[in-house]
């Protein structure tokens, strides 16, 4: 009996151990969360086997709500604020900002459809509908979305 109990809370320790391991060290999800998901299974599938469904029931019961409390808490800790860097999300760059729909700009680049495109002192990275815009051409902003610049050539017919 005193065995069993052991395997279990190892199992749980471990697993717990390993998804933080995945969370905090190891990039991504891999090797270690899965091995630390198949450890919480096999106590708990454990748990019901050894001691019934009223032991077996509670550890389900306490890994879900532990794990749950632990996903809510975490992120309002300072360690993990720390690690999710709110202010480098809070801060993305999210939409062009400088730019207007009719600002006109000469390509540095061939757009095919993107590239490169100079408005005034800035150089920014556009597209363009599908069509092939080549290097030194004046453009037209048509639409922002977000950082999506859309640019078209401009008609302009500067002959004399």
């Amino acid at each position: 009996m005193i065995d069993q109990i052991f395997l279990i809370a190892g199992l749980v320790i471990a697993g717990y151990l390993l998804l933080s391991l995945e969370a905090f060290v190891v990039p991504g999800f891999g090797v270690p969360g899965i091995a630390g998901l198949l450890c919480l299974v096999v106590a708990c599938a454990l748990a019901l086997l050894y001691f019934g469904a009223l032991g077996g029931g509670a550890l389900v019961a306490g890994v879900i709500a532990l794990t749950s409390v632990m996903v809510y808490l975490l992120p309002r800790t300072p360690f993990g604020r720390w690690v999710v860097h709110r202010k480098t999300l809070e801060s993305a760059k999210t939409e062009v900002e400088g730019l207007a729909v009719s600002d006109e700009g000469v390509t540095e680049s061939v757009l095919r459809p993107a590239g490169i495109v100079r408005f005034g002192e800035r150089r920014e990275s556009v597209v363009t509908r599908g069509e092939h815009i080549d290097t030194g051409k004046p453009v037209t902003i048509v639409e922002l979305a977000g950082l999506r610049v859309v640019v078209e050539e401009n008609e302009r017919n500067d002959e004399n």
